[in-house]
């Protein structure tokens, strides 16, 4: 029997299927992993891929405020790549710093968000949901 996957791996996951030019929520993506009230967790996970080795990129930088606006704090040059990253995708910010979420914003379908996590939990289609 494999261990279940961390929230960490879910996360990452999740954030590996954000199209190009689309983003979503701190707060979105935990809802879609079944965790209500767990934004923070997500900014969490995020940050620890500094520390952490993963085999396949993780597009960190499509995950922005619910605002619509990049909250990295006390990484001034962090937030600085997030911007240029989500410019260079053609994402396009307002004079407050802000994208527009309601042309932003990615909202996969329910199944879809069910498959890709049925796969990071290893395939197992009895695997219970986060």
């Amino acid at each position: 029997m494999q261990p279940s996957p961390s929230f960490n791996t879910l996360v990452y996951a999740l954030v590996r299927h954000i199209p190009r030019g689309k983003v979503l929520s701190y707060g979105r993506v935990a809802e879609l992993l079944g965790v209500p009230n767990g934004a923070r967790a997500v900014g969490w996970a995020l940050s620890a891929l500094k520390y952490t080795r993963v085999v396949e990129p993780v597009p960190w930088h499509r995950v922005v405020n619910a605002q619509g606006r990049i909250s990295i704090k006390g990484a001034p040059e962090a937030a600085f790549e997030q911007h240029a990253r989500l410019e260079d995708e053609g994402i396009v910010f307002d004079e407050r710093g802000t994208l527009d979420m309601s042309r932003y914003l990615w909202d996969p379908p329910p199944p879809v968000v069910a498959e890709l996590l049925r796969d990071a939990q290893g395939g197992r289609p009895d695997a219970d949901a986060p």
